[in-house]
């Protein structure tokens, strides 16, 4: 459980970390949507949104290719009369949880973003 709860730790720092960058690089696109009328709100929702989807892409190639290696390992013996199953209540744990920490995860950079200053996001460069 431990391990577990260090594991869902360091994935959310690295969503922090992985939607902290793309909110920098977007930083005048986000100072022209709030000069235009864009609310906080709306742009605390497009980047948790983007995160969101980030983190639905990669967990479905994640459980396909873990499917895959496991299945292979299986194949190899090295489980020792152990066979592995899956379940879509495993999978959809896993999903609802990896959404939750990324939901979290995105806030942060999203409320950085979202407070802003018109004039710096406007001009940085």
């Amino acid at each position: 459980m431990g391990i577990s709860l260090l594991a869902i730790l360091v994935g959310g720092i690295e969503i922090i970390n992985t939607m902290i960058m793309p909110v920098y690089k977007r930083t005048r696109e986000i100072g022209v949507l709030k000069s235009v009328g864009w609310s906080s709100k709306r742009i605390i929702g497009i980047i948790v949104g983007e995160s969101i989807v980030i983190t639905l892409i990669a967990g479905i190639i994640g459980s396909i290719a873990g499917v895959i290696l496991v299945q292979l390992i299986a194949a190899t013996g090295m489980l020792e009369g152990m066979m592995p199953v899956f379940s879509a209540s495993v999978f959809l744990e896993a999903f609802a949880l990896s959404l939750i920490v990324d939901a979290i995860g995105g806030l942060y950079p999203a409320i950085k973003a979202s407070k802003l200053p018109l004039t710096e996001a406007l001009r940085y460069e």
